[in-house]
């Protein structure tokens, strides 16, 4: 599994959609991060192409997909992604990656109405207001 604490943190809206970038010390660990990206609408092309999905994107480009997340809980203080077995062997690991962070709670606020948004209608997400959560285990 993939675990790291993330110190820095972006939630950006763009005018094509959302972008989320939750990434560990840039200094001593540049490439321990997760980004993702949704866009609001998508043209034929984008569906033409396989590309009409969220894109998330672990520790590098060389770790980036539209969709193949299987499972992504959001709690208080932590991201728990399960990705799917494709891309868990492309990883060469189990697929997990634990993202932990400590937000302001506007910061959270933002944070969690941009994923939900990004999320909306994929039975895969979680939120930790919900009862059910998946574990990392």
């Amino acid at each position: 599994m993939i675990s790291f604490e993330a110190s820095e943190v972006s939630i950006k809206q763009e005018p094509w959609g959302d972008v989320v970038i939750l990434g560990a010390d840039e200094d001593s660990d540049p490439d321990k991060y997760l980004a993702l990206q949704k866009k609001d609408s998508y043209d034929e092309q984008d569906i033409r192409l396989g590309i009409n999905d969220v894109h998330i994107e672990v520790c590098g480009q060389g770790w980036g997909w539209y969709g193949n997340i299987a499972g992504f809980d959001l709690t208080r203080g932590r991201i728990f992604v399960q990705l799917s077995s494709e891309a868990a062997a492309e990883m060469e690991d189990d697929g997990k990656v634990e993202v932990t962070f400590s937000l302001d709670e506007s910061t959270y606020a933002r944070l969690r109405a941009v994923l939900h948004r990004v999320f909306k209608g994929r039975s895969f997400f979680r939120d930790g207001t919900t009862a059910t959560k998946m574990s990392p285990t």
